[in-house]
């Protein structure tokens, strides 16, 4: 988790993120607009599909409503008539019954009493119905019904009964009943219209208790198109009205609720919600949805693709040309590409022209710089050569000289001039300038002063291990000389017990990561008289060692002479 959300982090530095981080905040609100206008859209189809809806239904139910309301102004007619009916006698029903013939498709129509028999019908009369349910529940609750009655009491058949109550100065005398085959009724649903995309329409009928009365298609798949989310009762109180619900099967549908008669009998019709149509075009709403999620995903895909073709990929092809300068000082053309904006271009050109300057200055630098190597190697060579001289002369004045003390001190001085002349001989011999290495220069000065220091059938076991370790020449020339007078020293007074070989052994390492230290030892005899540190070797020794800041000390075990020498080491800055 920690290393993704470090990886993120990395990632949202990159300019790519960074432009469509913005884009994407930019086209946000633009998005959001487009959202709510097709909400908004939707909406306004869905209330327009609503009462389309609504107005089919009511086309569909046409037919079937005028009966019923023909049914209940008959029956309320009859039922302001009622006293007549209950003294007509014998030819009510034959009234009645003339009045079936002519009104279609009623089925029965007659007046029962309060007591529930049967006074003047088109038939059945006499008969005693006051055990029916339909007959109980208008004597509790007497009001304008409508019904489904499977068996009939007089004609035994399915029927669809309205009933009126019969009211006499508050009193409850009866009720006047008209009945329609229910099968019939069913079959004037004028055929059902379709609704846009082809949609089909489901139409039922329902009286104010919310049973059903009729249907345009009967059985299972009538209960399946119900409204699994509302009541028919608490509708038929609701009246007129429109909504989006579900069935049992938990589709989504569009349900319209129309009145039949007012209070009594409400038609119900729907058909499927299609939230992918538009009524009002018939564009799909998935399209208008899914429009400004693609309009913001091709923003941020633009954005994303001219940001790598225009700027990512000429800037690491830059960067790139760049490296290969700084590890091989070699320019790489720019490659052409039609989607490198001018801006990058200039900058490009510009890089090219900082590039081709720096490799200008460098070579006059590094031929400024040969030429100087050149010159300060010439110097040390000619020092060189001028010492040497100075060498031979004093060589030439020495063979003159009788007096072998004199001899001497001219061979010393000649060795000293030697050991000045062969520093700088080193320094221009050795491949990095200005810089000379303390083993070559050390091995030199041993190998010259063994040839003149050690006599001649003398056996002596030299021991030389010398540490990388690289001087300036300003502390080359005095550590130079320092080595060349103990080694003279050593050889001048080494001895050795009898029947051993004398040695001198000389060591050169570094102690720490800035000293370096120069420990040489030489075997003594038995007789070997003490050094005087008062002697010219001794005190030039130590004056060398001053310049550089190092320390000298000498030990004497009585075996062998040992002199140490602890320096540090210049630290060397590459020229700028």
């Amino acid at each position: 988790m920690t290393s993704m959300l470090a990886r993120l982090r990395e990632r949202s530095h990159s300019l790519t993120f960074r432009i469509g981080a913005l884009m994407a905040l930019a086209l946000l609100p633009i998005g959001l607009i487009s959202v709510n206008q097709t909400y908004l859209l939707l909406k306004e189809t869905d209330k327009n599909s609503s009462a389309n809806l609504m107005a089919r239904t009511a086309e569909a139910a046409g037919r079937e409503a005028k009966h019923i309301q023909a049914a209940f102004g008959a029956a309320r007619m009859l039922a302001s008539a009622a006293p007549l009916l209950r003294n007509e006698g014998a030819g009510c029903e034959a009234s009645l019954a003339r009045f079936l013939e002519r009104e279609q498709p009623y089925a029965f129509v007659g007046y029962v009493s309060a007591n529930g028999i049967v006074q003047c019908a088109s038939d059945g009369v006499g008969m005693d119905v006051s055990s029916r349910p339909s007959v109980l529940d208008m004597v509790n609750n007497p009001r304008e019904r409508a019904m489904v009655i499977p068996d009939a009491a007089i004609s035994r058949r399915a029927v669809v009964a309205v009933g009126v109550p019969v009211i006499t100065d508050g009193v409850y005398n009866g009720f006047v009943t008209v009945s329609m085959e229910h099968g019939a009724l069913a079959q004037t649903m004028a055929p059902i219209p379709t609704g846009q995309g082809g949609r089909a329409i489901n139409l039922i009928t329902f009286n104010s208790s919310g049973e059903l009365l009729t249907a345009a298609e009967e059985g299972t798949y009538l209960e399946e198109q119900l409204p699994s989310n509302a009541d028919l009762a608490n509708l038929a109180r609701i009246g007129r009205t429109a909504f989006i619900g579900e069935n049992a099967l938990g589709e989504r549908r569009f349900f319209a609720v129309v009145p039949i008669e007012a209070g009594v009998v409400y038609a119900l019709g729907s058909w499927d919600y299609r939230a992918d149509s538009l009524v009002a075009d018939g564009l799909h709403a998935a399209y208008s949805l899914l429009f400004p999620a693609a309009m913001w995903l091709a923003g941020l895909a633009v954005a994303f693709f001219s940001v790598q073709a225009m700027v990512i990929k000429p800037t690491r092809n830059l960067r790139a040309r760049m490296l290969m300068f700084m590890r091989s000082r070699s320019i790489i053309p720019r490659k052409d590409s039609p989607w490198e904006p001018q801006e990058l271009i200039d900058m490009d050109e510009t890089w090219q022209m900082l590039a081709e300057s720096v490799l200008r200055d460098e070579a006059e630098l590094h031929n400024s710089l040969h030429q100087k190597t050149v010159l300060l190697k010439e110097v040390h060579h000619r020092v060189k050569n001028n010492l040497q001289l100075i060498a031979s002369i004093i060589n030439m004045k020495m063979r003159k000289m009788n007096d072998p003390a004199e001899r001497r001190v001219l061979q010393e001085l000649q060795h000293r001039v030697a050991s000045i002349a062969r520093v700088h001989q080193k320094l221009y011999e050795t491949s990095a300038e200005e810089r000379v290495r303390a083993d070559e220069l050390f091995t030199a000065i041993v190998e010259q002063t063994a040839a003149t220091g050690i006599q001649e059938g003398t056996r002596v076991d030299v021991t030389q291990s010398y540490d990388e370790v690289i001087l300036y020449p300003d502390q080359a020339v005095p550590m130079g000389l320092a080595m060349s007078e103990l080694v003279m020293n050593a050889f001048k007074h080494i001895g050795a017990p009898e029947g051993e070989t004398p040695s001198v052994t000389i060591k050169l390492y570094l102690e720490g990561s800035s000293s370096a230290v120069l420990d040489i030892a030489n075997s003594v005899g038995p007789d070997a008289a003490d050094r005087r540190s008062d002697g010219l070797g001794e005190k030039l020794v130590r004056a060398f060692t001053q310049q550089v800041g190092g320390t000298v000390n000498e030990m004497n075990d009585g075996r062998q002479h040992r002199t140490v020498i602890s320096f540090p080491i210049a630290a060397f800055q590459d020229a700028a």
